[in-house]
């Protein structure tokens, strides 16, 4: 047997069909994190970047960082460049060829995803839905490559956690960055992730796009020879006014080189979305969805 269609299509939340698509959409969930709320913002940090806990350094003001640190370790397929403010830090990690954006020092929450207004470089009061990271009082951003570019020449990265609860309160972070872009563009480059990219400055769809037919991908004959058990294919498209897909890209493809993000493409640009009705404002901006492809049986 050469093709077999992939057994689903579905979003990086889970259970995508004939629905609401709402971008942008977190990339697949990084490895959990494990933590105590209590937990040192450097001890967390370590955490983030080993799966253990590191003795704490001093704390720094929010407004005091005075340059990336950057650790390397071979032996990890680790590379990432981190600022500890004291009371929260910053890392954008590169690890095993996967990239991620962290926050630290966020309050512990249930909630899978927290919506996030994020203002830095290009990117001007987004609304943005990071994930939290399961029992750790941490964030990872949607789209960490594009987050890190923005503070590639420093700056202010301001956030605003919106509230979940109705008695619940916005948290609203002020970090200063310094301009220095060589540990940033060390991280980047280590994951494969463009230094710089046209489509970061494009706004992102914060409406409902809904789906009004969903092409199955094909699942790819090299995946099959390679007994590719599960595919995972993140792509960013711009929304069109006719509805269907025809500029669209792969952000991320794991396991790559075997034809998964080609046909998630493909796919993408066979189906057909639609628009809430009366909403007019997000033709031409960006949404995510992830494709998974899973051999039928």
């Amino acid at each position: 047997m050469d093709q077999r269609r992939a057994r689903s299509f579905t979003d990086a939340q889970g259970g995508l069909s004939f629905g609401q698509l709402r971008g942008p959409i977190a990339a697949t969930p990084p490895g959990e994190i494990h933590g105590d709320d209590d937990v040192s913002i450097s001890a967390l940090v370590g955490l983030v970047l080993f799966g253990a806990v590191i003795p704490a350094g001093p704390a720094r003001p929010q407004d005091a960082a005075e340059d990336w640190d950057l650790t390397v370790d071979p032996a990890q397929q680790l590379t990432m460049a981190s600022l500890d403010f004291g009371g929260n830090a910053i890392a954008l990690r590169c690890k095993a060829g996967v990239l991620d954006f962290f926050l630290t020092g966020t309050p512990a929450t249930t909630e899978a995803f927290r919506t996030v207004q994020v203002t830095a470089g290009g990117i001007l009061d987004e609304r943005q839905n990071w994930q939290v990271q399961p029992g750790a009082p941490v964030l990872s951003a949607t789209e960490p490559d594009r987050l890190a570019r923005q503070l590639r020449a420093g700056g202010d990265l301001n956030l605003r956690i919106e509230p979940v609860a109705a008695d619940e309160r916005a948290i609203r972070f002020r970090l200063t960055t310094p301009p220095s872009a060589a540990s940033l563009d060390q991280v980047l480059s280590a994951c494969g992730a463009a230094l710089t990219d046209e489509w970061d400055l494009r706004p992102r769809a914060s409406a409902g796009v809904i789906w009004e037919h969903l092409a199955t991908p094909e699942y790819p004959r090299a995946g099959l020879r390679e007994g590719v058990p599960l595919a995972t294919v993140r792509l960013a498209c711009i929304v069109p006014a006719n509805g269907r897909f025809d500029e669209c890209r792969v952000l991320s493809e794991t396991p790559g080189g075997l034809g998964f993000g080609r046909n998630a493409l493909a796919a993408a640009r066979q189906s057909r979305v639609a628009l809430p009705e009366g909403d007019t404002g997000s033709v031409g901006k960006v949404v995510q969805f992830t494709v998974r492809f899973r051999p039928s049986e």
